[in-house]
């Protein structure tokens, strides 16, 4: 009776494990099914996103204009506020400016200018290099180490907005304008104690740290949202001088010549300060 009682139990066991079987294997084989669909699925949704982006990047315009000889993106050295002209490896040419309109936080502005077979028109209102950028990014590492080195914290912002515009109707976006043009540039500044003149004679001024640094400001009403501050002329030959003084002397540094000598030639702009020409405010 005990082995008939074992063979019935092992009859049984088998029978269940059969049924168990029989559930599972469908269930993986369906698993698969939707498995091999959500793949196909997945590259289908790639596919769409891919297209859709193409389809945005085309809806960028860029403005066509024959900008005069004397507008001041051609002539970007009348407002007398020039610092440095600097050429990455024989070949792409930046500008170096103290902000003409806005003296907080020591701005300057960081411009690519052309390279050395064209003219500065042709570097306005178009898409940029991978090269023009990355140049743009290390002529802008070397002036961080001149705003530290005066005991500052360096920010910068990559924007363009001055220079942007959108058609509500055909849903364009247009860089540039006859006023302002698109420029790769960035504006860099430093961040301090504001009622300290870490230049001797020149307040560095703009909100205290921790608050965003607003490039376009308009209302003075709202104190984190400090309204851009016009140089005093003095003060602009002051903090120029300085910045020249700063630089040169970082040229000669073994820092500079580790990291930047093989790729900057650097000149500076030896000009003195005159009579500011105050200008639109360079694209925030």
């Amino acid at each position: 009776m005990a082995l008939i009682s074992q063979r019935v139990s092992k009859i049984i066991l088998l029978k269940l494990f059969l049924h168990i079987g029989l559930f599972i294997f469908p269930s993986l084989s369906a698993a698969n099914v939707s498995l091999l669909n959500l793949r196909e699925n997945n590259m289908h949704e790639k596919i769409i996103v891919a297209d859709a982006r193409s389809s945005y990047l085309n809806s960028i315009k860029f403005f066509k204009y024959n900008y005069p000889k004397d507008h001041w993106a051609i002539d970007y050295t009348k407002a007398g506020t020039s610092i440095a002209h600097v050429k990455l490896k024989g070949k792409y040419n930046y500008s170096i400016i103290l902000n003409p309109t806005d003296c907080r936080g020591y701005r300057s502005i960081i411009r690519y200018l052309n390279d050395s077979n064209s003219d500065i028109p042709s570097a306005l209102n178009r898409p940029y290099t991978v090269a023009e950028e990355r140049g743009l990014n290390e002529v802008t590492a070397m002036m961080e180490r001149v705003y530290e080195k005066m005991g500052l914290i360096p920010q910068f912002a990559q924007l363009g907005n001055n220079s942007h515009s959108f058609d509500e109707k055909t849903r364009e976006t247009i860089i540039g304008n006859e006023e302002e043009p698109g420029m790769l540039h960035l504006h860099l500044w430093g961040r301090g104690d504001p009622e300290h003149e870490f230049i001797a004679g020149v307040p560095l001024r703009g909100p205290k740290p921790g608050l965003m640094f607003d490039l376009i400001a308009k209302s003075k009403s709202e104190p984190t949202n400090q309204f851009a501050i016009k140089w005093d002329p003095k003060e602009l030959e002051i903090a120029l001088t300085a910045f020249k003084n700063m630089l040169s002397l970082y040229l000669e540094s073994d820092e500079f010549k580790e990291e930047f000598s093989d790729s900057l030639e650097v000149s500076i702009d030896m000009t003195k300060a005159t009579s500011i020409e105050y200008l639109p405010t360079i694209s925030q």
